[in-house]
């Protein structure tokens, strides 16, 4: 047992030394052929649910001392989707710029939708129902927003 434990730690002793030993400098020619391209590429598609939203008031009032609660319930959101969205970095040699391409299709589109917009004295209230909330074809194009300091 002891000899088979010799043996294992001279092997992770040696291991970095081997893993170098592939290893070949290359040619400033070599390198000149090398082409590659800076950035980052973002391609996603996110669905955020919720079944409700609560906010909440803990001290009330004037003469409504105590607690009260809007919470939005039946909650629908429109779908995200990010394709090919780039964010690259860049100096004109005075000021650098971060700039983020949103991409090549709509980054928001669809409804989002509160069934209720109830007002009650806990965040888990269902009854006091004020009415609900729909935003429809709601959408968020192309474009790019650039960021840089002053």
């Amino acid at each position: 047992m002891r000899r088979l434990c010799v043996l294992a730690a001279l092997i992770v002793m040696f291991l970095p030394a081997l893993a170098l030993a592939g290893m070949t400098a290359v040619s400033d020619l070599d390198m000149g052929e090398v082409t590659g391209q800076t950035g980052i590429t973002i391609t996603m598609n996110v669905t955020v649910s919720a079944d409700s939203m609560a906010w909440g008031d803990s001290d009330g009032f004037g003469t409504y001392t105590t607690q009260g609660w809007v919470i939005l319930s039946s909650v629908t959101t429109p779908s995200v989707n990010l394709t090919n969205v780039t964010i690259d970095c860049g100096s004109d040699g005075a000021a650098a710029i971060l700039q983020i391409n949103l991409g090549t299709s709509n980054l928001i589109q669809g409804n989002l939708t509160v069934g209720n917009v109830i007002i009650g004295t806990t965040s888990s209230a269902t009854t006091a129902s004020v009415g609900e909330v729909r935003m429809t074809g709601l959408g968020i194009k192309t474009g790019a927003i650039q960021v840089k300091g002053h």
